[in-house]
């Protein structure tokens, strides 16, 4: 099964990020290590604001100096102590999967999770409750073992998505995220195409039943 939850109340530094950076902020894998629970972030600022923003984390005490990475000037990445977040250590208690995470315009994290049964959704909800976590569940389904589009094509909307290639104005451009993807600029044209296609279709085709 598939949860999204969208947790309230967010952690301060990643609100102040959001609005006042105008930060978009991924959550990529959720770690035990020997020194503790640790994220996996990555963060997307408008071009030019990403300098200051490790120094930020760094005065905060959340990172470590060598985990910041900047990979150019409105995208970094870096490794986030997490020994406090109730969430994070329930998710790693209960053994399940993030697929998906990210930051909302107000600040507050959506998180996919891939879940074995209904008992385990709801005793990991009922946990959550417990520690005095705010969340609202927005959707539970069965997973399908029919794709619509294809992995790669998955891969590179998705990608798309999260770089801002479908905000207006757009964040990154075609031959930007052709060169992020590693990917000729005629044959993500023609994989974004057949997928945009297949996803409009399978969006009316639901809506007629």
């Amino acid at each position: 099964m598939e949860v999204e939850i969208e947790f309230r109340e967010p952690v301060d530094w990643i609100k102040e990020l959001v609005e006042t950076h105008s930060a978009s902020i991924r959550i990529r894998d959720i770690r035990m290590s020997g020194e503790g629970v640790k994220d996996l972030f990555e963060i997307f600022m408008p071009s030019g604001k990403i300098e200051g923003f490790s120094s930020e984390l760094l005065a905060k005490n959340r990172v470590d100096r060598d985990s910041v990475t900047v990979t150019d000037d409105s995208h970094a990445t870096a490794i986030v102590n997490a020994h406090e977040c109730a969430v994070c250590k329930a998710i790693l208690n209960w053994d399940l999967f993030l697929t998906e995470a990210y930051t909302n315009d107000s600040g507050d994290i959506v998180m996919k999770l891939l879940v074995p049964d209904e008992s385990t959704v709801s005793g990991f909800l009922d946990r959550l409750s417990m520690d005095g976590v705010k969340f609202d569940l927005l959707r539970k389904r069965a997973l399908s073992k029919r794709s619509d589009i294809t992995a790669r094509q998955e891969f590179v909307v998705k990608t798309a998505l999260e770089l801002g290639f479908f905000d207006y104005p757009k964040k990154v451009n075609l031959e930007g995220l052709s060169k992020r993807l590693n990917v000729s600029y005629v044959t993500l044209a023609e994989i974004l195409r057949r997928a945009e296609k297949k996803i409009i279709s399978s969006y009316f085709k639901k809506k007629g039943e």
